[in-house]
């Protein structure tokens, strides 16, 4: 499971100085992001170099407890290959000073092709980044 740290700021905050909840799915696309990153690739650059997209199409969250302004925050991800087109990302997020466990759940991303929007199988590079 790939980890990563990131720190909340007021800006993610509603005015009661709680993460606002969309803000959870922007966390785990810049997990995504440094999953990517920690394996030495570009996820723009492959998806440009392949053709491809990676759109979500299904996103889950249980939220277990609030992120209060200025937290640091640990994001879990598993990345889980469903078929030849698909992963699903299992994700945590952990509260980075108790590792109280704040929220969890899934993000699915499909593989479709540029020109015309239909799914298409994941590249070997892709593939290769997200489960080595």
């Amino acid at each position: 499971m790939f980890e990563v740290k990131i720190q909340t700021y007021w800006s993610d905050t509603d005015p009661a100085g709680i993460v606002f909840f969309p803000h959870y799915f922007r966390f785990i696309e810049q997990a995504e992001e440094e999953l990517y990153r920690a394996t030495g690739v570009s996820r723009i650059k492959l998806l440009e170099k392949y053709g491809v997209w990676l759109p979500r199409v299904e996103a889950f969250a249980k939220f277990l407890a609030p992120i209060r302004n200025e937290a640091a925050i640990r994001v879990r991800l598993n990345p889980v290959l469903k078929g030849q087109k698909a992963v699903r990302y299992d994700f945590e997020i952990l509260d980075d000073e108790s590792s109280a466990k704040v929220a969890e759940g899934y993000v699915t991303v499909v593989c479709v092709d540029r020109a015309n929007f239909k799914s298409t199988p994941i590249p070997g590079p892709i593939r290769e980044a997200l489960f080595g």
